[in-house]
């Protein structure tokens, strides 16, 4: 409820809400007015903004409050469970830590930039790229949704490129993938169940698909045709760390895609199921899925993703290997397919990649490569 009074030659508004987060009490007062009508009319926007907004300061709110509420209520309900748990653990892990208890009016330019530099030493252009767009986004709607600052100070801020290095993408040669799947294909000294293939399987698998590793981890055996050589890539697996796992859609429209398997892999993959059945067989601890997953833990559940990154690094060491992640064998995919002679369409349909250009962009190098090779057939072909 709004309260009035003229101090002077002015007239100010005095409003009384309660807090939607704490239950407490809170007064916003503003004053210079040149008119009670004017103050009662500054009022009743002001609590209109109060009750459908539900932040009341005028660029005070705490970054922690505004973050939590824009999150929780303005966020999760509109996009994918997976964006939402990106978006949340990005402003839970970088941006409170650093931005937590400042006022939104107290965010400057130069110190967010000088922020970003310096998450550009720990991070990848990528990265701290996902991390701004979320900032922007909120500070955007700060300024358009919910006004309550006048000005976003963040736009057109600089994010340093990544130098030629450190944008190479990482992948095995064929020689090299060939010592990583020959020393993946003997289970690790300790290894509880010796007698498992899967790590070998899903390695393979990667290798020569070129899957996302939360595409390979949501597969269940409906989902490939043995006959026809070919599976269907229709969800993913999302494990965020300490939750419940869930099954999501891919990454893009791009992504729901049909993958042929070469004889090679479909000769693989009949040889693992069989191999599940000896497993349940072998140890009575090892449960069977009733999902009919293809990839899983012992107690039945979804292969956690970071346990088979880290699964992945051990073989990496044990062969002696640059210590890659799986990620690595989706671009290993890729390359060989394109230095084998692929067409760039069929690779990037074959990924899932949103368009061509993105595969002619990630695989640049490769791509030059292809060029020159075509033109040197040109040229050897028109010199007559």
């Amino acid at each position: 409820m709004a309260y009035f009074r003229k101090r002077g030659a002015n007239w100010e508004y005095r409003i009384k809400y309660v807090d939607r987060k704490t239950g407490k009490t809170r007064e916003k007062t503003k004053g210079g007015f040149r008119t009670k009508k004017e103050a009662q009319i500054a009022a009743a926007e002001e609590e209109t903004n109060i009750n459908y907004f539900g932040f009341g300061e005028n660029g005070s709110e705490k970054v922690e409050k505004y973050f939590n509420q824009w999150l929780e209520i303005y966020k999760k309900p509109f996009v994918k469970p997976i964006t939402y748990s990106v978006q949340e653990r990005n402003v839970r892990l970088n941006i409170l830590p650093r931005w937590g208890n400042y006022q939104l009016k107290d965010i400057t330019r130069s110190d967010y930039q000088k922020w970003i530099n310096e998450l550009r030493e720990r991070y990848s252009e990528g990265t701290v790229r996902r991390i701004h767009s979320i900032m922007s986004s909120a500070l955007f709607d700060a300024v358009h949704e919910f006004h309550i600052i006048r000005e976003n100070p963040i736009q057109k801020i600089k994010i340093p490129k990544d130098n030629e290095k450190s944008s190479k993408i990482s992948y095995f040669t064929r020689e090299q993938l060939s010592l990583f799947l020959n020393t993946v294909k003997e289970p690790m000294k300790k290894a509880k169940y010796q007698a498992s293939i899967q790590y070998y399987v899903l390695f393979s698998l990667l290798a020569r698909t070129g899957l996302r590793i939360g595409e390979a981890l949501a597969l269940t055996w409906d989902d490939i045709d043995l006959d026809e050589k070919k599976l269907t890539v229709n969800k993913t697996l999302v494990y965020p760390l300490n939750s419940t796992p869930y099954l999501s859609t891919p990454k893009s429209k791009k992504s729901d895609r049909v993958v042929k398997l070469d004889d090679a892999t479909i000769k693989l993959m009949k040889r693992h199921k069989i191999n599940q059945k000896e497993v349940y067989l072998r140890y009575k601890n090892y449960k069977a899925t009733t999902e009919n997953i293809i990839f899983h833990q012992q107690d039945g559940r979804w292969l956690r993703t970071n346990v088979v990154r880290e699964y992945f690094k051990a073989v990496c060491k044990r062969a002696s290997l640059p210590v890659l992640s799986p990620h690595a064998l989706r671009h290993t995919h890729a390359v060989h397919l394109l230095e084998a002679g692929a067409n760039i369409k069929y690779v990037s349909e074959r990924l899932g990649h949103a368009s061509v250009k993105v595969t002619a962009d990630t695989y640049l190098h490769i791509t030059k490569k292809i060029e020159d090779d075509a033109l040197a057939l040109y040229e050897q072909y028109v010199d007559i």
